[in-house]
């Protein structure tokens, strides 16, 4: 069962009728063209419609060549990013007991991989094709 309120007529399509939640009434009133929007309470105003700009995982990936975890970063995920980065930059002093050696590598990888995946899954959530 509709709630009561103006519905187009069924017959007339110029035409509203009023509905008062059980039967149609004779009341009718000439069929305008669309709204002009919604109305708000005094007060209350709606949020501004944000947009959503793709991510280029291919920026990201060049971004991370660079500077390993700036590239996740740019993707939104900054702790990820910092993990990355503090590891990039914790081995460089770390060479000079060879395990620094597997470290950067492992760094630099981890952070080009995290940096293409993470924008292409950040478009994914958004609904862009990438």
């Amino acid at each position: 069962m509709h709630p009561a309120g103006w519905y187009p007529s069924p017959t007339e399509t110029h035409l509203l009728r009023y509905w008062n939640g059980s039967a149609w009434t004779s009341y009718t009133q000439p069929r305008t063209g669309t709204p002009a929007g919604p109305v708000y309470p005094p007060g209350v105003y709606p949020q501004p419609i944000q947009p959503v700009v793709a991510k280029n995982p291919a920026v990201s990936l060049l971004v991370s060549f660079f500077l390993p975890g700036v590239g996740s970063m740019i993707n939104g995920n900054v702790g990820t990013g910092i993990a990355i980065l503090a590891l990039w930059l914790i081995s460089f002093p770390l060479m000079f007991v060879l395990v620094g050696f597997v470290t950067v590598i492992v760094a630099f990888v981890w952070g080009l991989i995290d940096a293409y995946q993470g924008a292409r899954r950040w478009n994914a959530r958004h609904g862009i094709i990438s």
